[in-house]
């Protein structure tokens, strides 16, 4: 404005001095306003080059920061898109997570009721043949104490035939004076002794020397003794203790009169000190003679009546050793489980670990 204002002076001033100057002076002062107007025009050249500089830069500056805007716009637009991708699909994993335990969690619930199942029919199937088997055992029983009578009776009929040959080996008394004229008296007891020992009557007595020769026909009934010899042996061996010559059968390798010996130990003293053993090597013939599910019973004899004797742990690791020969291996596990967790700290715990690791 300053600018515009000047010239416009100059331009009156112009007009003025045009009538007063002389021609030189008008020269002159063309001269001036044109370097006037150059400078005028300069300045303009100048402060628009400039402005026009300015405002490019500032518009450069602008874009600059437009762009950079744009750019940490964009930038935390994609760290939104990411962290919401991120957060589904933690989402995702969490519900697929807690799927795969609710699954687990159904699964093992339902092998539990499984497990709980078959439990529950084994124990009715143990219940069931120890049934059986208590049954067997006192048929075994009646058998055998019919059978020890039977031998009572064989010893007294045998003690009596002894007693009979004693008195039939014994020489007859001799007859009275009054009768030797030769007719010979048979006393009573010749006459038992005839009958017992099945010898032919004699004929008609006759007088001399025939008596002599009488008593020794009576001399063959003496054989019967040696019976007579036996029921003391017998008694002897009967009084021996059963669990010894059971322990001694089993170690001859003699099993099925080893299982007698120790059932009859057990019959004899059922609550004694050596009712666990005598369960336990009755298992033990069985399982070693094959009968495993007959074995089975009587471990578990051991295992619910003994439960805290040395014996428990070892019954329980033949009992799942019994179940894996008959090729029940799940019922093994189960046993195999119950003996790590109740006898951790055995040998037979270190077997059964051994054993569920092959299964």
């Amino acid at each position: 404005m300053k600018t515009l204002k000047h010239i416009a002076a100059a331009g009156c001033s112009l007009l003025l001095l045009t009538q007063c100057a002389t021609q030189d002076d008008v020269q002159s002062l063309q001269r001036q306003l044109r370097a006037v107007n150059q400078k005028v025009e300069d300045v303009r050249s100048n402060a628009v080059g400039q402005m026009q500089k300015r405002q490019a830069s500032s518009v450069s500056k602008l874009d600059q920061v437009e762009d950079e805007t744009q750019r940490i716009k964009s930038s935390i637009e994609e760290n939104t898109s990411q962290n919401t991708q991120f957060r589904d699909q933690v989402n995702q994993n969490f519900a697929k997570l807690q799927g795969s335990v609710d699954n687990t969690k159904s699964s093992q619930d339902a092998k539990i009721v499984e497990l709980n199942q078959k439990i529950a029919v084994l124990e009715e199937k143990l219940a069931m043949v120890s049934e059986n088997f208590s049954k067997a055992q006192q048929d075994r029983v009646a058998e055998a104490e019919k059978r020890a009578q039977a031998a009572a009776q064989k010893a007294e009929a045998a003690k009596q035939k002894a007693t009979q040959a004693n008195a039939a080996a014994s020489p007859p008394p001799p007859p009275p004076a009054s009768q030797s004229t030769g007719v010979i008296q048979v006393s009573p007891s010749g006459k038992k002794t005839k009958v017992a020992a099945a010898a032919p009557a004699p004929a008609a007595p006759k007088p001399s020397g025939k008596t002599s020769e009488a008593a020794p026909k009576e001399q063959p009934a003496a054989p019967p003794p040696p019976a007579a010899e036996k029921a003391p042996a017998e008694k002897a061996a009967s009084s021996t203790d059963p669990f010894a010559s059971g322990m001694n059968q089993f170690k001859d390798k003699k099993y099925k009169d080893a299982y007698k010996s120790f059932e009859q130990s057990l019959t004899a003293n059922p609550n004694g000190s050596q009712a666990a053993k005598s369960l336990y090597y009755m298992g033990e013939s069985l399982y070693n003679q094959g009968e495993y599910d007959l074995a089975i019973l009587d471990y578990q004899k051991v295992i619910s009546n003994h439960g805290k004797d040395a014996l428990a742990p070892g019954a329980l690791l033949k009992q799942g050793m019994s179940f894996e020969k008959l090729t029940d291996h799940e019922t093994a596990k189960i046993i195999y489980k119950k003996l790590i967790n109740d006898y951790g700290g055995s040998s037979e715990a270190a077997q059964a670990k051994e054993r569920l690791g092959k299964l």
